[in-house]
């Protein structure tokens, strides 16, 4: 299952973190971030322009461009 870009999903949306299709620096500040594959992120604003989100306790808002390299699919 590849999954969607994590600013495709509305407000709202809980996804799980499915792959991150980015090269190994970005890849290693994101896993820093908890952004890691099996990790439930709800999406409190997403669309177009910066993408907020809650993470494992924490808010974190990322630039569409990183966003757009985030695969995640809907959680269940």
């Amino acid at each position: 299952m590849t999954g969607q870009p994590l600013n495709c999903f509305p407000a709202g949306s809980k996804v799980t973190i499915a792959h991150l299709d980015t090269c190994r620096g970005a890849k290693s500040r994101l896993y820093s971030m908890g952004l890691i594959p099996g990790t439930e992120v709800e999406i409190t604003s997403g669309g177009y322009g910066p993408c907020r989100m809650k993470v494992r306790n924490s808010e974190l808002v990322l630039g569409h461009g990183m966003a757009s390299k985030i695969m995640a699919f809907k959680a269940d």
